[in-house]
């Protein structure tokens, strides 16, 4: 069977009668569709709906045309440059964890209903959504994710999201956990994760040394983690204002007054609350 042409709107109303679903889509650039015979299409409009992809594509005329192709005559899709997700990568420089959770949320929804399609930034997208909801825990953003979930082919991704979901119902086996994957020098987001859970538990039992060991590791280990940065900075100025060293508090407000200035506020809050 190959793609061709079909009236979009009586096949829509078709499926509507049958109880199909189609996928809403954020907005996107121009997706190419590379089929397996070759074929590209490039169309300014796709939905999904089941094992079909819908598509708005220039005819031959250069007229809009309407074409139904099978998903398993697709070899990729290339969804190309998605606006929200770099605006959400911009958020994620600057710590701004918040803002990536509701940047990315539409993104996740959409890209979850091609996670079985080549070219998919569904790992793009966890990416984002995994660290920043390390560092602002959000029940009702990871009740959705739970229900989204797929997982993304990227083994560290994929402990990431198991280590968020354990936490909540089985602390004690998260905790396990967390330990064997924090080890000194690992780079993983799920060490990083580890590392962020061992010094907020740490901090909470005024286990002060811990806790400054776990949050700097953070620092360290994962520079590039930049999401879970500013919490892990907070929780080691923390720790070093309990231990009575705020000296080494005071540096590392000067570090977030520097590179996460919107967290520098919280900094200072500590430090002035020892006072």
């Amino acid at each position: 069977m190959k793609s061709a042409p079909f009236p979009l709107l009586p096949t829509v109303m078709r499926c509507l009668r049958l109880g199909c679903l189609l996928a809403v889509p954020l907005t996107l650039e121009a997706e190419s569709i590379f089929l397996k015979d070759g074929k590209v299409h490039t169309a300014s409009e796709m939905r999904r709906d089941g094992n079909f992809l819908f598509l708005k594509v220039a005819g031959p005329d250069g007229a809009p045309a309407d074409v139904v192709t099978p998903l398993n005559q697709v070899e990729r899709i290339d969804f190309g440059d998605v606006p929200v997700l770099a605006e959400a990568r911009q958020m994620a420089r600057s710590g701004d964890a918040q803002g990536v959770l509701e940047k990315s949320a539409k993104a996740a929804q959409f890209f979850r209903g091609y996670a079985d399609v080549p070219g998919n930034q569904w790992q793009e997208v966890m990416k984002l959504r995994l660290p920043a909801l390390a560092a602002k825990p959000n029940a009702e953003a990871l009740g959705e994710l739970q229900k989204q979930w797929t997982p993304t082919g990227d083994p560290d991704l994929d402990v990431s999201y198991r280590l968020l979901v354990t936490a909540q119902p089985s602390p004690d086996k998260a905790t396990a956990e967390y330990k064997t994957i924090a080890q000194p020098g690992a780079g993983s987001l799920s060490a990083g994760i580890s590392w962020l859970a061992l010094g907020n538990a740490a901090l909470e039992n005024k286990q002060w040394k811990e806790a400054i060991r776990a949050f700097l590791s953070v620092e360290v280990f994962l520079p590039n983690q930049r999401l879970l940065q500013p919490p892990a900075l907070l929780g080691a100025v923390k720790a070093f204002v309990e231990k009575g060293e705020p000296a080494k508090a005071s540096a590392l407000v000067d570090e977030l007054r520097a590179e996460y200035p919107a967290f520098a506020g919280a900094g200072i809050a500590i430090l002035e609350s020892r006072k």
